[in-house]
């Protein structure tokens, strides 16, 4: 006697389901909006788990493949610096460190306003991880976390990555003290931006500091 095989079909009229469906959905549209797309990919993943036909799903999964398409297309491009940035407006990639959600989402828009490219990262290892993929044109960071000083830990793990060692780094604070001036410049640290943020402050650091690369680079 066979044994019926198991179905992999979730049946998505169970309340509980849904429920779980639309709390995933919500998170993995948040990550998006935040440009942490490795994040919403893998909640998307349990949405397709409990629905594989889910059409909000469907339609973010869409929406991740063609902004990490164009990330990948602008990263190449700036690392290569060949030129052909036209179609992308700014053919810059700026990564983004930050624990607080607010601060990613914001400036994740604020980026995408100004013709940039953004990846977003919640801490330390997840911006090493984006970093593997994207050769971003600058970063920015929080300088103090909950669990430390990730900010000091990932400018001196950059500072010692060959690909990346001369990659303009802006450090976001909320408080920017004497020490912390001091010890930013010894270690060659380009800016400190001071939040709550301000929109047009935080884009003319940002094109400062690119500017002032690219004079040096020639």
């Amino acid at each position: 006697m066979h044994l019926p095989e198991a179905s992999t079909t979730v049946f998505v009229d169970n309340p509980y389901h849904k429920a779980k469906i639309e709390h995933y959905l919500e998170r993995a549209e948040d990550f998006f909006r935040m440009a942490r797309y490795k994040q919403a990919q893998k909640l998307l993943g349990s949405v397709f788990a409990l629905d594989p036909e889910d059409r909000s799903g469907l339609a973010l999964q869409k929406a991740i493949s063609v902004a990490l398409s164009n990330l990948h297309s602008i990263s190449h491009i700036s690392h290569h610096n060949n030129g052909h940035t036209k179609q992308f407006r700014r053919g810059e990639v700026v990564l983004v460190v930050d624990q607080d959600e607010r601060v990613l989402t914001s400036l994740a828009g604020t980026l995408h306003k100004y013709g940039f490219g953004a990846v977003g990262a919640g801490g330390l290892e997840e911006a090493i991880d984006a970093l593997s993929t994207f050769k971003p044109s600058l970063i920015i960071s929080e300088v103090n976390f909950e669990n430390g000083s990730i900010g000091y830990d990932l400018y001196l793990w950059i500072r010692h990555n060959e690909e990346l060692s001369t990659t303009p780094f802006l450090y976001l604070a909320t408080r920017v003290t004497r020490e912390m001036l001091i010890a930013g410049r010894r270690m060659g640290v380009d800016e400190f931006i001071v939040k709550p943020l301000d929109e047009e402050v935080v884009m003319a650091s940002i094109l400062h500091c690119l500017s002032r690369r690219k004079k040096k680079v020639a």
